[in-house]
């Protein structure tokens, strides 16, 4: 990406006329290059997609597009892409989390405050 976000880079000095009127911070930003990696990474993924959905069959009958979805499968099935589990792990000890019965109570004293509650009207219901 960093290949590309060099080939894809301006180089509009401060003072100069920027490209399409724009103003010297967004000019700034498009001197880094980031938004023509961003451009050219979009029409990469893109493009094995309009293949694919065009020759559907001249794609999935190609050897190597098999081996590339078999490899996929496999990383999938490992679970190694799940890292939604490490990230929720990690939070829930950043963050200190307990079991909901430690913050709202046990079932039961959660029935007695309702069925308390619901015989005076606008009651607080206390946690």
């Amino acid at each position: 990406m960093f290949v590309v976000a060099r080939i894809t880079s301006l180089n509009v000095k401060a003072g100069e006329a920027t490209i399409l009127g724009v103003s010297s911070g967004l000019q700034n930003f498009f001197n880094t290059g980031l938004l023509g990696a961003l451009i050219t990474t979009i029409i990469g993924s893109l493009a094995w997609r309009i293949i694919a959905s065009s020759f559907p069959l001249a794609f999935m009958a190609n050897p190597l597009i098999y081996v590339i979805i078999r490899l996929c499968l496999i990383l999938e099935a490992t679970g190694i892409c799940s890292a939604a589990w490490l990230l929720a792990l990690l939070h829930k000890v950043v963050a200190n989390f307990q079991v909901d019965e430690v913050y709202v109570g046990e079932p039961e004293e959660q029935g007695k405050k309702i069925a308390a509650g619901a015989g005076a009207e606008g009651a607080e219901i206390e946690a």
